[in-house]
């Protein structure tokens, strides 16, 4: 399984490590429902089981540690929390933008992407995810400042103009606050549609969100391959999916 996925990723973009995207999801119960399986303040094991897993997306869903391989598409640490998906491929940015931030001081908890064995227009999402938890208040603040920070240098548009086929083309991109059972920070829209000649049928849809409470930082990226013509939901879809699973952290 751990092969299919990756030539399916490498057909694909994904997220900030295959990119990217990058950030991290969690599943569980509503706020009517039973009591949360952690509370802050937070350690690596207890966010860990918090995060997305294949059940949640469902039938089909496969789950892999993101081993950092230099292959992805779209490369960043698998420690880092994501930015700006995808600019390091532009040639048409003015402003330096860093594509994701390595923290300091923090404790990881890695990569995972969780996703459907072959991804096309009719899977399942792609979900990348990830934390990082600290020991200090001081910490968490400073590192969720310089990522709002370098995300809000994040072009409205930018071009890839070379690179796999996968990559190439137009990306608009759009940032709105958010906040879901009491954590908060950034929901980034970014929607890739490749040149005609290379691919006339699909673009992609991808949200990253970037959240903060007590002292973590959970990011998820929901990517999704939509048909052309096909509105664009998944803004709508991590939304409803963050707030039945961000309750399992409490």
């Amino acid at each position: 399984m751990r092969g299919a996925y990756r030539n399916a990723s490498r057909g694909r973009p994904t997220t900030i490590a295959a990119g990217l995207l990058a950030l991290g999801v969690l599943a569980g119960c509503s706020s009517e429902g039973p009591a949360p399986v952690t509370k802050p303040p937070y350690t690596v094991d207890s966010v860990r089981s918090g995060l997305v897993s294949p059940e949640d997306l469902g039938d089909g869903a496969i789950e892999i540690e993101d081993e950092g391989h230099s292959s992805h598409v779209i490369y960043t640490p698998p420690n880092s929390i994501p930015t700006c998906p995808y600019v390091q491929r532009s040639e048409n940015v003015e402003v330096a933008v860093e594509p994701a931030i390595e923290p300091v001081g923090g404790n990881p908890t890695g990569r995972t992407i969780v996703a459907p064995q072959k991804v096309g227009p009719s899977s399942l999402p792609v979900v990348t995810q990830g934390a990082v938890v600290f020991q200090s208040s001081s910490l968490v603040d400073d590192t969720m400042n310089a990522v709002v920070a370098e995300a809000n240098k994040c072009p409205a548009t930018f071009s890839v103009l070379g690179g796999p086929p996968t990559v190439v083309g137009e990306y608009k991109v759009g940032s709105r606050p958010i906040e879901i059972n009491g954590w908060k920070g950034f929901a980034q829209h970014l929607v890739h549609t490749s040149p005609p000649e290379v691919n006339p049928e699909t673009y992609d849809d991808l949200v990253t969100v970037v959240v903060r409470k007590a002292n973590a930082i959970i990011y998820v990226g929901y990517t999704q391959i939509k048909s052309v013509g096909k509105r664009a939901d998944s803004d709508e879809k991590v939304k409803a999916l963050m707030k039945t699973t961000l309750a399992r952290l409490g």
